[in-house]
């Protein structure tokens, strides 16, 4: 029995009952163990779940330097915001545990870890925009092919856009949430572009 294997077993009655309704004794009957032995891995269930948002928080940082190399192999502003738009939007078709887990954490934390998960998820949000958003837009404006826009205003609309995505997939068919993410796009695209490109 590894420490791995009950996190793995914690995470699916997280996803399945939430924090609160998750019970060791479930967990432990998971992993085939009696409830008192998962007090050698562990001291409760609340580092269980630390340590499982832990392992989520770091493979998401360090997703951001992939989407970094990613985005290398796009020239243009149009392309790259565009991959950072669908590496978002495509997260909505995602069902697996890990995606689920992440999305109830953020919006239903247990209280002991409100503060902890906000500050955590303002961090990954900050290096989002710092080390990919905002050097897209600079480069875009830069070249000519964004407007001389207003780089924070350019960043708040991105954020709420695929922020509105985060929940807007629960409330549309799999259709309807296909029209709306194509729409959202080609609205935010032709407002930041810079039209006297399509007249030269």
């Amino acid at each position: 029995m590894t420490r791995g294997q009950i996190k793995k077993a914690a995470l699916s009655l997280f996803v399945k009952d939430g924090y609160e309704g998750a019970k060791l004794a479930d967990i432990a009957k998971a992993v085939n163990i009696k409830t008192p032995s998962i007090y050698f891995h562990f001291e409760s269930k609340e580092q269980i779940f630390t340590e499982v948002f832990n392992d989520m928080r770091d493979e998401k940082l360090a997703s951001i330097m992939e989407l970094q190399q990613k985005l290398n192999g796009y020239g243009s502003a149009k392309e790259r915001l565009f991959c950072l738009y669908s590496d978002w939007s495509n997260r909505g078709y995602e069902h697996n545990e890990e995606v689920i887990f992440w999305k109830r954490s953020a919006l239903f934390p247990p209280s002991f870890l409100r503060d902890k998960i906000h500050n955590d998820l303002i961090t990954y949000q900050n290096r989002f925009v710092d080390e990919l958003l905002r050097p897209v837009i600079m480069a875009g404006i830069k070249s000519g092919e964004l407007k001389n826009l207003d780089v924070n205003k350019c960043v708040v609309v991105f954020l709420s856009m695929i922020q509105g995505m985060f929940s807007e997939f629960h409330y549309s068919k799999p259709e309807a949430y296909k029209e709306k993410i194509a729409v959202l796009w080609e609205f935010f695209w032709d407002s930041i572009k810079n039209s006297d490109l399509d007249n030269g």
